[in-house]
């Protein structure tokens, strides 16, 4: 489901029903090996590093049974290759995300540890969500920040990608352009595609 090389060592997910997390050691390519592994409930569909020794995995919670219930993150520490662990965990319940299967869809602030991505959530009352939502990814934590949703256009509202540029995070979907002030996540403006 994902991999991630960094350095002489690599990091591979599969999925049955539960999510092993491997560490493969690449140091001699003509003899790789596995030095440790973690299992888990569900599955990390990608994988970014976001400091030292730690990587962030986007993808789906699961029950034992493997039936999956929703977009997952976790931090992962992986300074001993021999015992990777997983720090913190937050569910997001019935919802996906782009940047399960598009890596694209994914971005990571390294000054203010943001990481930001598109979701598609259905609430458990009824109510839907969809648009990008920013979270901080460190080592002392997940925390959703904020929400950033478009109005519903033409096309729909859904966010497909996202950039910073200065103090401003901009969001692009298929109905337009938003700008949101970073730190306080403040509409800054709008800016609709035409037909």
């Amino acid at each position: 489901y994902a991999v991630r090389f960094i350095g002489e060592l690599g990091y591979v997910v599969t999925f049955r029903q539960v999510d092993p997390l491997y560490v493969i050691d690449l140091s001699e390519p003509e003899r790789p090996r596995v030095t440790g592994e973690l299992k888990i409930r569900g599955y990390s569909a990608y994988l970014h590093p976001v400091g030292d020794d730690l990587l962030l995995g986007v993808g789906q919670d699961a029950s034992t049974e493997g039936v999956t219930k929703g977009t997952q993150l976790s931090i992962f520490d992986v300074s001993d290759p021999g015992s990777p662990q997983r720090l913190h965990r937050l569910a997001l319940g019935s919802s996906y995300s782009e940047a399960e299967w598009d890596h694209h869809a994914f971005l990571y602030w390294p000054r203010e540890r943001l990481a930001v991505l598109p979701l598609d959530h259905y609430g458990e009352s009824g109510g839907y969500f969809s648009g990008a939502v920013a979270f901080r990814a460190e080592r002392d934590g997940l925390a959703q920040l904020a929400r950033v949703n478009h109005p519903t256009g033409q096309y729909g509202s859904t966010v497909r990608r996202s950039l910073v540029v200065g103090h401003t995070l901009y969001t692009v979907g298929d109905a337009g352009v938003k700008a949101t002030a970073l730190g306080s996540f403040a509409e800054r403006g709008w800016l609709p595609f035409e037909g």
